[in-house]
């Protein structure tokens, strides 16, 4: 799924070495690899759905590079 990810970055024409992006893979992939799960009893996210939302949030939170 990562290598999808990066590939349809790449394709887009994303600039990778941008801090901004940078920051937002590196992060997904720390909560992917790294185990990482939020909630407990019943509920709980973990693995794709949990990077998901990171980088949805991620994306609203950190500010873009004026054009």
């Amino acid at each position: 799924i990562a290598v999808v990810g990066m590939n349809t970055l790449v394709k887009s024409g994303q600039d990778l070495t941008a801090p901004r992006n940078l920051s937002i893979i590196a992060l997904i992939l720390v909560f992917g690899i790294g185990g990482m799960y939020i909630g407990g009893g019943e509920f709980s996210l973990q693995g794709v759905s949990l990077c998901a939302i990171v980088g949805v949030l991620l994306n609203l939170i950190l500010p873009k590079q004026a054009e």
